[in-house]
């Protein structure tokens, strides 16, 4: 995941793919309540970068939210349009092709 204007030293960027990248594990391990705990830290701690949106999506995508990750995903999206110069040009596509998943 991209990480946009970080400047904050290593330890925190570390950090911060720590617990995005330990949210995913806990979501595949079906630990939802700590999934969820660790997308509030993300949220909390690194309000500026993506990661919480996105990782709060996948979480709600896994417990059957459609609803709920629809919206992360739609909030992804404004994300990258507003730092698009820090994301690849097909990444919004990406993000409307998976709100039409979930949409069916």
């Amino acid at each position: 995941m991209e990480h946009t204007d970080i400047d904050f030293d290593p330890t925190e960027l570390e950090r911060l793919e720590e617990l995005s990248n330990g949210v995913l594990d806990l979501i595949e391990a079906g630990r939802f309540e700590d999934a969820a705990k660790s997308c509030e830290t993300l949220r909390r701690d690194f309000p500026d970068q993506m990661d919480w949106m996105e990782r709060t999506a996948e979480l709600h995508e896994a417990r059957g939210e459609t609803d709920a990750a629809v919206e992360h995903y739609e909030k992804c999206i404004g994300f990258i349009q507003r730092n698009a110069d820090d994301f690849d040009p097909d990444a919004v596509e990406w993000y409307r092709e998976k709100i039409e998943q979930l949409r069916g």
